[in-house]
């Protein structure tokens, strides 16, 4: 008996890949990541970490949507990618450049932090201002220089390759590198010089650094090492990478520049480049970066009371009572409850220096102790009532007047 031929349905070198199906779970779980530390950096108007931000967040984009549009090599099913494309090849080279530049801004404000000599000429609105005004140039005057010119030296329309999808184009000449390629490299170079005056400044000034620390508010040790900290490792991880890309286009540009050959009549032609289901090194790169963000700011104490604030608001404190408990909330009844605890505390430490003083002069001595009510864990103000109740209880009406119960009056009178 012979055995029916097998008929398959789809060839096997169109079957998705594992990069295809990796790598858009990874973008969208990085771009879901990089919210939280988004929004803090707003919050504390970091311009140059925002910037970082907003080129690593559209960079994962592009590598979610583009997966999925050509996930396989089968060119005869793949879009032409017209108007997508068009806007993706001019961004690409933004954020490529806007990544390093946002870098290189981060490290100059960490040093300027650390530049005690000129620390009082910082103060005042204007000079708030002017800053403001540096940073956004810093962030993003270079990335609209290259979207700008790349029609210059666009040697076509654009390429798609598998997985990657949407490539720009670039004419292997001495222009190319002039207008587009040496930014990037630049600016890494820039973030280097800055690094090493921040690590020079830090040696120097070791011993003041929490009094420098203090004249920011929005500042504090742990923010600056974390900031520092990601800005270093991704800079450890682009300058590499961007000489490594200059270095293999100036091994290709061996010809004059002619905006004709660059122009001609077939410009506009889309090439379709299948890669057998491997995924460019770059993508890779760009879905780490929002992983490194995220471990650096979205694991911190300022993100994780954002999160419960969240989770609050979404009714989810109810079945999650740690977001609840007077240690985490956030607010009014959480400031009037630790006043509450802090002061018992203080009194408790007193009690005994209280009671050595008086003597037998004062035979009933009021008792107050730290211990907290445990009535409810999830409602502060009924375990602050419980508290102050407690405490009134305590008190002797016979009992002469010592020096806790006049510091406890106030606040008395106060609830």
């Amino acid at each position: 008996m012979v055995p029916p031929p097998l008929v398959l349905d789809a060839p096997l070198q169109f079957r998705r890949s594992p990069g295809a199906v990796i790598l858009p779970l990874l973008a969208f779980l990085g771009i879901v990541l990089i919210i939280p530390p988004a929004v803090w950096h707003a919050r504390n108007r970091n311009i140059a970490a925002c910037s970082l931000i907003f080129w690593i967040t559209l960079s994962n984009l592009f590598c979610f949507i583009n997966a999925l549009i050509w996930p396989t090599d089968d060119i005869s099913r793949w879009w032409n990618g017209v108007g997508l494309c068009d806007i993706q090849v001019k961004l690409t080279w933004a954020f490529s450049v806007g990544a390093a530049c946002s870098l290189a801004c981060i490290m100059r404000n960490l040093a300027r932090v650390l530049d005690v000599d000129r620390s009082g000429a910082r103060s005042g609105s204007a000079s708030r201002k002017r800053q403001t005004i540096i940073d956004l140039l810093w962030c993003f005057a270079c990335p609209i220089w290259v979207m700008a010119v790349d029609y210059i030296v666009q040697s076509n329309r654009y390429y798609i390759f598998t997985i990657a999808g949407c490539t720009p184009a670039i004419d292997e000449s001495w222009l190319g590198i002039v207008l587009i390629l040496m930014w990037a490299p630049i600016f890494c170079v820039v973030a280097s010089f800055y690094c090493i005056l921040v690590m020079i400044r830090l040696h120097r000034h070791r011993r003041q650094f929490m009094q420098i620390l203090s004249n920011h508010s929005s500042l504090t040790k742990s923010r600056f090492w974390r900031l520092f900290l990601m800005a270093l490792t991704l800079l450890l991880v682009l300058l590499p990478v961007q000489f490594y890309i200059l270095a293999t286009n100036l091994s290709y540009a061996d010809h004059p520049y002619s905006w004709s050959n660059v122009h001609r009549p077939d410009w506009s032609q889309i090439i379709m480049v299948p890669t057998g289901g491997q995924v460019a090194f770059d993508r890779w790169i760009r879905v780490a970066s929002a992983f490194l963000v995220f471990i650096f700011f979205g694991m911190g104490t300022e993100a994780m009371a954002m999160y419960r604030k969240w989770l609050a608001w979404l009714g989810l404190g109810r079945c999650l009572s740690r977001l609840t408990s007077s240690k985490h909330l956030q607010g009014p009844k959480e400031k009037l409850f630790s006043l509450g605890t802090q002061m018992s505390t203080i009194f408790s430490s007193r009690k005994q220096s209280t009671t050595a003083t008086a003597g037998s002069s004062d035979p009933h001595p009021m008792s107050i102790t730290a211990t907290v009510s445990t009535t409810s864990s999830s409602d502060p103000e009924k375990g602050f009532e419980s508290m102050a109740t407690m405490l009134q209880k305590q008190e002797q009406p016979s009992a002469p007047e010592t020096r806790s119960s006049r510091l406890w009056r106030p606040f008395n009178r106060g609830r």
